[in-house]
């Protein structure tokens, strides 16, 4: 019976130890398992987080490299000007006056003849022609002028005076060009003589060209010499007994 008694005792304790020793292993390893669980996924999350801003970082390093090369597409080119010291560089003259005067415009070396009418004038209402234009309206004027530079400043008044005036402009234009070319008003235009004074004519060029374009330019920046609207050939006596110069044109108002 002892026997049986220790023979029991002893697989109770084999047993017991047994169930122990299982009991310590698998407990273990459930808690290994679940540490290891645990520190894997907060290994993964933060993994996770480094990836999204790593992506985050890198679509902002495109998104400033797609707008850094939109801008610097749209930048207009810059050209580099070398110039020497005291050099002025102009660009963009699309609206420069188109004839050079030959002179610098200045109303001294005009003459007055007050009692006549004739007095010389700046700040008047400017006019400007392309150089089709101005090449006409010059050869007009230099058939049309007598004897000197303040007659042919008297005929561009004349033609000026026309523009500003509302009865002939509503006729013939507020254009120097077409009151000089308006049908039975200038008899140069009309008979084809100011063509000698074209860049192809037999007289462009001359001295009695340089003083009409002189006049001409003078004119169209604001100088006159008086404020009548027609003139006649000197020999027309019944016109008009006012005159710039001796045997040049006479000057009346219609």
């Amino acid at each position: 019976m002892k026997r049986i008694i220790f023979a029991l005792t002893v697989i109770f304790f084999q047993v017991l130890i047994v169930a122990l020793f299982f009991t310590t292993v698998f407990g273990n390893e459930v808690k290994i398992e679940k540490y290891v669980s645990t520190v894997h996924n907060e290994n993964l999350n933060k993994i996770a987080t480094s990836v999204s801003l790593l992506f985050k970082e890198e679509e902002e390093l495109v998104s400033d490299s797609i707008v850094q090369e939109l801008v610097i597409e749209d930048l207009p080119a810059i050209e580099v000007l070398e110039v020497d010291e005291d050099t002025t560089v102009l660009e963009d003259l699309e609206d420069e006056i188109k004839s050079e005067p030959l002179v610098s415009v200045d109303a001294s070396k005009y003459s007055n003849n007050e009692p006549m009418g004739f007095v010389v004038t700046e700040g008047n209402r400017q006019y400007s022609l392309d150089d089709d234009e101005f090449d006409i309206v010059v050869a007009v004027v230099a058939g049309e002028f007598d004897k000197n530079l303040d007659d042919a400043l008297a005929v561009v008044s004349v033609i000026l005076n026309r523009c500003d005036s509302k009865q002939w402009s509503d006729w013939a234009g507020s254009s120097p060009y077409t009151q000089v070319i308006r049908k039975g008003q200038f008899e140069v235009y009309e008979a084809g003589y100011y063509l000698a004074y074209m860049p192809d004519g037999s007289k462009y060029g001359s001295e009695k060209y340089n003083i009409a374009k002189q006049a001409l330019i003078d004119g169209l920046n604001g100088i006159r010499n008086n404020s009548y609207l027609g003139f006649r050939a000197w020999h027309i006596y019944s016109y008009s007994d006012k005159y710039m110069v001796s045997g040049g044109n006479r000057y009346g108002y219609n």
